[in-house]
């Protein structure tokens, strides 16, 4: 396998939704948004060592890795905030962390996967991610105008959100592919 440590952030980042939703369930007010938080910053932290598993120039992972180690503390310190319900704490996990500094980390992290696919990924899991991809970064470009326009992608539209989350499931195909073997000459 290219990378188990990608394909493990990616199975987390995708099943950060569906936990969540169990966690309301079980947990109304707030529990979900607990969970969601907890999730996103663990499949971040198994991201940041899984960026050097591909085969991308060393500055375009430590792009990636970087950019998943501001995430994961971002989203960590989201989801403790929350539970505590400290107001200090909250104002640096989303106002001063969250908002524009995470779109950027967010950004960042998408640049390292089209970096990934244009340099790496190969046949149908090619066209997998740039659909995937291309719907994501749709998607942030979209949020980008909307906050231009002083309104968020949140209240707008929040069901395009979860477009977000399909660069993982190509990232699950591609860690998942097996590495080509060198040629022994």
């Amino acid at each position: 396998m290219k990378s188990p440590r990608g394909f493990a952030a990616a199975i987390v980042f995708l099943s950060a939704l569906p936990i969540a939703a169990l966690c309301e369930a079980v947990l109304p007010g707030g529990g979900g948004e607990i969970a969601i938080h907890v999730m996103l910053a663990l499949g971040a932290a198994l991201m940041v060592p899984a960026a050097f598993d591909f085969q991308t120039p060393r500055w375009i992972a430590w792009t990636g890795s970087t950019a998943a180690t501001f995430l994961a503390v971002t989203f960590l310190l989201q989801g403790v905030s929350t539970w505590t319900k400290n107001k200090s704490m909250m104002h640096l996990a989303y106002q001063v962390l969250g908002q524009r500094l995470e779109a950027l980390a967010g950004n960042l992290f998408f640049a390292w996967c089209v970096a990934v696919l244009f340099i790496e990924s190969r046949g149908a899991t090619k066209v997998v991610g740039a659909v995937a991809l291309a719907l994501a970064v749709g998607v942030r470009g979209y949020a980008f105008y909307l906050s231009s326009l002083g309104r968020s992608l949140g209240a707008e539209a929040p069901a395009l959100q979860v477009l977000e989350l399909l660069p993982f499931v190509w990232l699950v195909f591609e860690a998942k592919k097996k590495r080509p073997r060198e040629s022994i000459g």
